[in-house]
């Protein structure tokens, strides 16, 4: 296994830390040899500003219980535009379902994809949805499914999940997918 370099490692982490370690660096330099202290923290400073900037326009992580709340509070006929919306974005066809083991058909590069969001609002998602969908990805002929939840997925929902082509979305991954939410009049819009 190839070994990971320190920008990877710093990226994957909050914006601050790699300012902290810039500044540590730049101390310590400056007790060593203070005509390379610059030098050597920049790069650091650099990546912090970077994920800084990158992290700010994802949104930061202390507000996903908020915007998940948001989420909750919506009719389904909002929620669905929300995830349908946030699906054409990323070049999807998007097309609403009759059945009741998934709500939308997504249509990409010649692959169908079947979306379940029925229970976005329960704390808890169990497994006997899950199931259904399974079910429908083969009576469709679907690639694969997606299942979308505002709560959490029950253990037994995520090992039954193991095995099979299905994606659980919920919590931060949610939010991601969604991207921002703000309320125009009566209906809800993403940006």
């Amino acid at each position: 296994m190839a070994s990971e370099s320190l920008f990877t490692i710093l990226s994957r982490q909050p914006w601050w830390l790699s300012m902290l370690v810039g500044a540590l660096l730049f101390a310590a330099m400056q007790l060593i040899f203070p005509a390379l202290a610059p030098f050597v923290a920049l790069p650091f400073i650099g990546i912090g500003a970077w994920l800084g900037w990158k992290q700010l326009r994802a949104g930061v992580p202390f507000d996903v219980p908020e915007r998940l709340a948001k989420l909750r509070e919506m009719p389904w006929e909002n929620f669905s535009l929300v995830v349908s919306e946030a699906y054409r974005r990323q070049g999807y066809t998007v097309e609403p379902s009759k059945s009741g083991a998934f709500d939308f058909r997504l249509r990409k590069n010649n692959r169908l994809t079947l979306v379940q969001c029925r229970r976005w609002k329960v704390s808890q998602v169990g497994e006997n949805p899950l199931r259904e969908l399974n079910q429908a990805i083969e009576k469709q002929d679907a690639y694969n499914a997606i299942a979308i939840t505002a709560g959490e997925f029950s253990e037994k929902a995520r090992s039954f999940v193991a095995t099979t082509p299905i994606t659980l979305v919920s919590g931060a991954e949610l939010i991601k997918l969604v991207g921002r939410l703000e309320k125009r009049r009566s209906r809800w819009w993403m940006r």
